[in-house]
């Protein structure tokens, strides 16, 4: 029995390996791709904290700044808190509220219109081989943007399936390199996918309550022409744990 276990977990560990390769090599074949068309660059940086209730509950909040343009404009200001329940070893909820000050164009030029974003996760995952961890979460997104100016009110409806990779092993010295694949898919649309993010980067825990988040994001938009938006996005963060 100790023989098949052991077979079984060399079998889920061989695909893993297939599928980390599969989601790097459409990441760079993607990125390669999509160079042809790019047309902006962006930094996303923010800092936040988390506390941590007991073995179940989590809180936390945050600040984020976006730029867009090459970085030259400010795309939006972003607060956010944020809330998690794990029910298990291999499963955890989440519920988020986040208020946007975005930046759209209108007729007279730019403007700053407040949005109203809250989202439910449900996400299930676990390690493999003791260290790495896989985790595939699907969030539920309403976002709500004030009517402002000549432009209704508007509303919309996501569903965000994301699939992450991460290694978590203490051999890393804090150093927990990532990599994620994310697809918005549009309800209001019958499911049209209208954003999709492949993301890799790495966190690293300076101390017990230090934590810094550095990336890279390649974000694909729609557009007449398809998924031909392009941002390349570089994250900074901060979490600072209590």
């Amino acid at each position: 029995m100790k023989k098949e276990k052991i077979q079984r977990i060399q079998r889920m560990f061989e695909w893993m390996r297939y599928i980390i390769l599969a989601l790097l090599s459409a990441f760079f074949f993607i990125g390669y791709s999509s160079a042809q068309n790019t047309d902006d660059f962006g930094m996303w940086m923010s800092a936040g904290t988390e506390k941590k209730i007991n073995d179940r509950w989590n809180i936390g909040a945050g600040i984020e700044l976006r730029t867009k343009d090459n970085s030259g404009s400010v795309d939006r200001w972003q607060l956010a808190i944020n809330g998690a329940y794990k029910v298990s070893k291999f499963l955890k909820l989440g519920a988020n509220y986040e208020l946007h000050l975005k930046k759209r164009t209108v007729d007279s030029g730019k403007e700053t219109v407040p949005r109203h974003r809250l989202m439910f996760d449900i996400t299930p995952g676990g390690k493999v081989m003791n260290w790495l961890k896989l985790s595939l979460r699907e969030r539920y997104q309403y976002t709500y943007t004030v009517q402002k100016s000549n432009v209704k009110a508007i509303h919309e409806h996501h569903l965000r399936n994301r699939f992450k990779t991460e290694i978590d092993n203490s051999s890393m010295k804090g150093w927990s390199p990532y990599l994620s694949v994310e697809m918005f898919n549009n309800l209001s649309k019958q499911f049209e996918i209208d954003e999709m993010r492949m993301a890799i980067g790495t966190s690293y825990s300076i101390h017990t309550h230090h934590v810094v988040n550095l990336g890279y994001l390649l974000d694909l938009k729609r557009s007449a022409g398809g998924l031909d938006k392009v941002l390349h996005v570089i994250t900074v963060g901060y979490v600072y744990k209590m």
